[in-house]
């Protein structure tokens, strides 16, 4: 039997290689093997942060208020309580202090900043006094950063991401998200995007920040960092790319051709897509985007498991749908 205070460094390493890598099945099932894991307050919480992953959302929370006591001081807890409460439906509003504490003992995930601003715009008269705390922030920019993400993402997929890293900077006074876009391809395509940035400083310690948040991003392997200074004739020291990002991305094709031969409407497309989002996402992290063009249709799926893993989760429901089976897979991350 593993207690708190025989756990092996073999079984954590492993349940951090399954978590990093999106099994969260894996883990919930070795957990569940060891009679004492509900003694470890370790072992119980990263049991948790797995049925949080798999969307097991009330049976996380009430193993991580079994275990408040010794949480109390812990920012990991903290989220994964915030984490939870957030997507009980209802319950929203009650994540906010949750999250707000994780970042007080130095949570510097943007995802959390993301889920913070989506709890508060439950609130409207919080988002007003946000927006007016941030507004405050003024500054002369000394430097800039851009994320060039490997991702074909729609602006507003794009904008998640842009708002968490907005809102994280301004909060920390390190800056603020000064602009972004997407590049497109002459078939009409969506081929990557930019999220530029504004900071503060030139320093050494803000180029560590950033790429400490750059890393922290859940964005497409592939992806890169630029720092720089604002003033050209500053060292340049700091002008390189950083490489960032760690989903793998999966993209689906379907020709319009055989959308109109079929007389499929495009709401079918869209259940397909709903659908597909639904599957993937009982595996982690998840960003999904699409396109469209005169010939194609493209939907982009971009997760924490290894491609192989994410095409053989959503092939038995392609083959039985009247469009999925038509569709051309491909990896694109």
């Amino acid at each position: 039997m593993k207690t708190e205070e025989n756990i092996s460094e073999e079984l954590v390493a492993q349940l951090k290689e399954w978590h990093n890598t999106g099994n969260h099945l894996k883990v919930v099932l070795e957990l569940r093997s060891l009679p004492e894991t509900s003694k470890s307050y370790v072992l119980t919480s990263l049991l948790a942060r797995a049925l949080n992953n798999l969307n097991l959302y009330e049976e996380a929370l009430g193993l991580l208020q079994g275990v408040s006591e010794q949480g109390k001081e812990d920012r990991d807890w903290y989220f994964r309580v915030g984490y939870s409460l957030f997507y009980l439906d209802g319950r929203e509003v009650e994540a906010i202090p949750y999250f707000e504490k994780a970042i007080e003992l130095g949570d510097d995930y943007p995802s959390t900043y993301e889920l913070l601003l989506e709890a508060k715009s439950f609130l409207e008269e919080e988002v007003e006094n946000d927006k007016v705390t941030e507004e405050e922030f003024v500054f002369e920019p000394k430097a800039k950063a851009q994320l060039s993400l490997n991702m074909k993402l729609q602006p507003q997929h794009r904008g998640h991401i842009e708002d968490s890293l907005d809102y994280m900077l301004r909060i920390k006074k390190w800056g603020c998200v000064s602009g972004g876009g997407t590049l497109i391809s002459k078939n009409g395509e969506p081929e990557s995007c930019d999220i530029e940035l504004d900071l503060i400083s030139y320093s050494e310690e803000i180029k560590n920040n950033i790429i400490m948040v750059a890393n922290n991003i859940e964005v497409a392997k592939g992806s890169k960092l630029k720092f720089y200074a604002k003033e050209k004739n500053a060292n340049s020291k700091f002008d390189v790319e950083y490489p960032i990002g760690k989903l793998v991305g999966l993209g689906l094709y379907i020709e319009k051709k055989f959308l109109q031969e079929k007389n499929i409407e495009f709401d079918v497309v869209t259940e397909l897509y709903n659908s597909l989002i639904k599957i993937l996402g009982n595996n982690g992290a998840l960003i999904p985007s699409y396109s469209e063009n005169e010939n194609q249709i493209g939907l982009y799926f971009y997760g924490e498991r290894d491609y192989n893993y994410l095409a053989s989760k959503i092939s038995p429901f392609l083959k039985d749908n009247i469009v999925g089976k038509e569709c051309v897979i491909e990896q694109i991350a």
